[in-house]
Order: C-alpha cells, then structure tokens, then sequence
C-alpha cells in the first residue's frame, strides 16, 4: 500500500525522466507531460509516428479538421512513444493519463478507439493496423504478435466485440483479448467528448495489470478491471511506452491531454 500511494504522489508531481545505468543510451523510471504543446512531437521526448500531431494543449492520435476540408481521412492509424525504454520487470509501473474522444458532426456513427501500449521497440504501428486493430498489429500478426501489452478503449462493436463502450487488454491477438469489460454499467461513455482519466498499473508483486477509469472532474473510483499477466512471459525486459489509435470506414478524434509515468524496480 505504501509503494501505491508513494508512486501515485509521484505521478501528481511535474518530473522529468530520470536516467538509470543500463546498456541502453538512456533508461526512464518517470516523467510528466502535464499537457503540450505544438512542438511536443519534435522536441526529442516522443517519437510521433503516422498520423499523430502535436497542438496546443493535446496531442492528437488521428487527424484533426483543417481549413475548407470539413471531413476527414479514412484508415487512419497513429502511435506516440516516449523516446527512452523503461524497465518493465521485475518492476511497478504506473501511468496516469486524460484523453478525449470526438465524434464527428457529419456521421451518427464513429470509430474506432485508442491504447495504451507496452511495445518491445520504438516501430511506427503497422500500416495496414488501421480500424478494428487499433494500431496495435496488422490482420497477418494477430495470434502470432508478441512482445506487447496494450489497453484498448474500443469505440466500434467489431465482430466478437463486447459492444462499442468497452475496455480490453490484448497481448498476441486484437480478435481475442485475454479480457474485456463493458463501461455501459459504469455510466462512462468513451465518445461522450468529456475528458476522460486513467490510472494503470502493471505490478510485478501480483503479477497483473488494474485500470481505473473514470470522468476528468471525478473521483476515479476503485479497479475497473484487473487481468493476471506473466509479464516475463509477455513482455521483454525493457519496453517503449506510448499511445495508438485509428479510424477506418468511420471516423472519430482521439486526444491525449496529459500523462505521467512512473517505473520502480521490485525485487523478484
């Protein structure tokens, strides 16, 4: 409990990457992004790949209208890394982060979501991972992907989805995630427009990852979901964190507002 609330003081502090001795040029173990700014995609800390720009305030995953181009793109796909990998085991991370997700006024239906994830390198999301695969991996990888963890806050009922509100944590497969849960009993909805705010924790102590959930102005309220993971299994020793979302036939915003991190070794 002590480790909890320290790492959560941490995460509500403005700090920067501090680096750690390793055979990597530069480890993190924390930094904040208390918001951005339109030079946050190329001032050096995040490496901003597809259709991801930075603006004043946000930055945003998919494209944003530009002037006279009322409509957007189709088959969009975005991925934000932080630059630097950070330790994943035997370690606590935690991350908290505000998105927000704008429908578009020219269409009653949108799509498709965005995620956190936990990548074994600092690749752009594969070009054909646009729709229902998030940026995650493309259809030839799923059941075959390794290497990753990811959070999906999916926004289209797919085939085999739970419903168009729904949050999942997929490792090898988008098609099969090892779990999911509906947000419809929780009364968040991801394409309200509201600023939405996630705390995640991936514990190497109990082995498993927890996401809360909750509106911006709320409380965030006890664990949504919480997923077993054999992280040494699942993932390398060193990652490359960050954000992915896309759009296919349909489209939607997806706006990160802000994020903090915070990575403890652990003795295994």
């Amino acid at each position: 409990m002590f480790l909890f609330l320290f790492l959560f003081a941490f995460l509500n502090q403005a700090s920067s990457f501090t680096p750690a001795p390793s055979p990597f040029p530069q480890i993190t173990t924390g930094f904040s992004f208390p918001s951005f700014t339109p030079a946050s995609c190329s001032d050096g800390n995040l490496t901003c790949t597809g259709s991801v720009t930075s603006h004043d305030g946000y930055l945003s995953l998919t494209p944003e209208p530009q002037p006279g181009y009322p409509t957007l793109p189709l088959n969009q796909v975005g991925r934000v890394l932080y630059k630097y990998p950070l330790l994943a085991w035997p370690a606590v991370i935690l991350t908290k982060f505000t998105f927000r997700i704008l429908t578009s006024l020219y269409s009653t239906e949108s799509a498709d979501g965005l995620t956190f994830i936990m990548a074994p390198d600092s690749s752009p999301s594969p070009s054909d991972s646009y729709g229902s695969y998030l940026g995650i991996m493309d259809p030839a990888q799923d059941g075959h992907a390794g290497g990753q963890l990811a959070v999906e806050f999916d926004t289209y009922k797919n085939t085999g989805d739970l419903d168009a509100n729904h949050i999942a944590v997929v490792t090898k497969s988008v098609i099969h995630p090892i779990q999911a849960r509906s947000l419809n009993d929780t009364g968040i909805d991801l394409k309200s427009g509201r600023d939405i705010k996630v705390l995640i924790v991936l514990d190497g102590r109990t082995k498993s990852i927890r996401v809360h959930v909750g509106y911006a102005f709320d409380p965030i309220g006890e664990t949504f979901l919480e997923v077993p993971i054999d992280i040494p299994n699942t993932l390398p020793s060193f990652i490359y964190v960050g954000f992915t979302a896309s759009t296919g036939l349909l489209i939607e915003r997806h706006q990160i507002l802000n994020w903090n991190l915070a990575s403890f070794p652990i003795n295994k």
